[in-house]
């Protein structure tokens, strides 16, 4: 009897903290990815592939595929000397994760890295 009531909850308990931790990890990554493409963006020879593909590279080694990558201003390598270059990083939430997409719907996960150019 104990089992029949107890099994269901630790078992959504379980699974619950395996999703949580999936989104954290997500969100983790996608500051990380987000972080390395702004601080190649402000340097002074890059180009807005080469961020791109570093921002990818970034992901997909840790399992993380088609990603949206903008930039502001969308031209880095024009940007003048200390204006601030911001670049966003976001991934649909139901790509990622265990539990149904219906859960989740259209929500996106996004992570936002500001520098100066220099």
């Amino acid at each position: 009897m104990e089992l029949s009531i107890c099994l269901p909850l630790f078992i959504t308990i379980l699974f619950g903290s395996i999703e949580a931790s999936n989104l954290i990890y997500l969100r983790e990554s996608l500051c990380l990815a987000s972080y390395e493409a702004a601080r190649q963006a402000v340097s002074l020879d890059a180009s807005k592939k080469d961020i791109e593909k570093r921002a990818k590279q970034l992901l997909s080694s840790r399992g993380i595929d088609n990603p949206t990558i903008t930039f502001s201003p969308d031209d880095t390598t024009n940007a003048s000397g200390g204006e601030p270059v911001t670049v966003t990083v976001s991934v649909p939430a139901s790509s990622q994760t265990l539990l149904p997409k219906v859960i989740y719907g259209q929500r996106t996960i996004t992570a936002q890295t500001s520098f100066v150019k220099e």
